[in-house]
């Protein structure tokens, strides 16, 4: 559930839960890498980038799906309101500066 719904959390809260979905993602791809099998792209930590998957997870995936969702459950439109708010909010961000600010304790 947080990697569907970390978005429409306030943006600090929804800053946490990108770091940890996405240690996530990057020690799934080291554990391929170690294996020998296929790297999964949005795991590779050498190719990828926490902003970006969060910023693209918005764009293509998760915030069309909650365009559909708020057509049929208009009272839902708040929450997706600061769906969109978090994304222009990443927009100010690269890796080095979310690390930075989250620290090592997120």
């Amino acid at each position: 559930c947080a990697d569907t719904s970390n978005v429409l959390k306030p943006f600090i809260v929804a800053k946490k839960w990108a770091m940890r979905v996405t240690d996530e993602f990057f020690l799934q791809g080291d554990k391929e890498k170690e294996s020998g099998m296929p790297l999964t792209p949005m795991c590779d930590r050498t190719s990828q980038g926490r902003v970006a998957l969060q910023k693209g997870f918005v764009d293509f995936v998760i915030g069309p799906y909650y365009k559909l969702v708020a057509a049929a459950f208009p009272s839902l439109n708040p929450a997706f309101a600061l769906m969109w708010e978090n994304r222009e909010a990443w927009n100010e961000y690269d890796d080095n500066m979310l690390a930075d600010e989250l620290g090592q304790g997120y």
